[in-house]
């Protein structure tokens, strides 16, 4: 987990110049990524008896190739991003604690879009 975690904090670190300055951002990019399907296991929170199913079904969903079992895993995790509209607070939040230059109106109408 601990690498899955650095990979994150790569992506979404400040970029710098040679010099050690930080350089403007790329907001495109910090979305692109968030949005990003291959860091849905990395941001999905479940309750503990959610982490024991989950865990379960996936080795049974990888180790016998079912696919149908697969797909609903899939379908649940990014569903579960969605639920309280934390993965759009989130978002909001990196992007506010990084001074990316959006404005308010910007940010609630980016919320609206990523619930």
């Amino acid at each position: 987990m601990v690498e899955n975690e650095d990979i994150i904090g790569k992506i979404f670190a400040p970029s710098t110049d040679p010099q050690g300055e930080i350089e403007t951002e790329d907001v495109a990019k910090i979305i692109r990524e968030w949005l990003d399907v291959k860091h849905v296991d990395q941001k999905t929170r479940y309750t503990p008896a959610q982490v024991i199913a989950v865990s379960i079904l996936q080795s049974l969903a990888d180790t016998y190739n079912i696919k149908t079992l697969k797909r609903f895993l899939k379908t649940y995790k990014l569903a579960k991003l969605s639920e309280g509209g934390k993965s759009s607070e989130e978002l909001e939040n990196i992007l506010k604690n990084r001074n990316v230059n959006v404005d308010d109106a910007g940010l609630k109408s980016l919320t609206k879009f990523l619930e």
